[in-house]
């Protein structure tokens, strides 16, 4: 019953692009293109179905089964008969896990079914208006089913190489990529209204920043001008040209060279 509803459900979509105000070619593309993926979606989802529930099903009662004959296959009459089935049944076990593991049947299964229901959901909400579809790719306009033709092709494009990304291409290494978005991704970008523009700003943190490194320098750092030699301070004396901190100690440098004119007096009297 669940097969036969589905199909029906894929008609009544495809119907509906029908009744919209698109062109012929866009209907057209529509038609095709979005039929072509569901179809193809249900298709695998259904093959999926039945191998992920029949293989887990095998190792799930497999290996509840094996453990409790090995427990009685030496006892009674039916001995060989009972180790021959455990060992086939352990077989069939052991070879439904390895295809499980090996092909990615749990994987594909989850993966093919939420894009199938989210291809069907996506495409009543394009016919709707809702959703993604309400205007939000066009805000102050009113959302119609031309102007978001675009969108929706894009997000049907972007679900399929998402989901041929997930399954069959090996993304690069997360540690090797300098950027958010790999270059060498198969998922295209979203589409925009125009190119985008960068307006240049003041850097109104400059000036803050400055302040913050004056404030944080070290406490020895800036008065080096202080401890300088007596013979550079009574140079910057005499020539008067002395400013702000090595004012400060050039009042304080000539008790030096005071106490040497002092002794040579000393020594010429002697």
């Amino acid at each position: 019953m669940l097969c036969k509803r589905e199909p029906d459900q894929i008609d009544a979509i495809v119907d509906a692009f029908g009744k919209t105000k698109l062109d012929e070619l866009q209907k057209e593309s529509l038609q095709k293109r979005y039929k072509f993926l569901l179809q193809g979606y249900q298709g695998r989802a259904h093959r999926y179905n039945y191998a992920y529930h029949g293989l887990r099903i095998t190792v799930t009662i497999g290996s509840l089964i094996v453990p409790a004959l090995l427990s009685v296959q030496n006892t009674g009459p039916l001995s060989d008969e009972i180790y021959w089935f455990v060992w086939v049944l352990s077989l069939f076990v052991t070879i439904s896990n390895g295809i499980l593991t090996l092909l990615k049947v749990d994987k594909k299964y989850f993966t093919l079914n939420t894009t199938y229901q989210l291809l069907l959901s996506e495409g009543w909400q394009f016919i709707e208006l809702s959703g993604r579809f309400s205007g939000f790719y066009t805000p102050g306009q009113d959302a119609t089913h031309v102007n978001q033709y675009k969108f929706f092709c894009h997000f049907l494009e972007k679900v399929r190489m998402k989901q041929v990304e997930d399954e069959y291409y090996k993304a690069p290494d997360q540690s090797q990529q300098t950027t958010t978005h790999p270059t060498d991704s198969l998922v295209p970008p979203t589409p925009q209204k125009g190119p985008a523009t960068l307006k240049s700003q003041p850097d109104v943190n400059a000036g803050a920043t400055t302040i913050r490194r004056q404030n944080s320098a070290p406490a020895g750092f800036g008065t080096k001008e202080t401890q300088s030699s007596p013979s550079s301070e009574a140079n910057k004396t005499s020539s008067g040209t002395a400013t702000g901190a090595s004012g400060t100690a050039s009042a304080s440098a000539p008790v030096l060279p005071a106490i040497a004119e002092s002794d040579r007096e000393g020594w010429n009297s002697e």
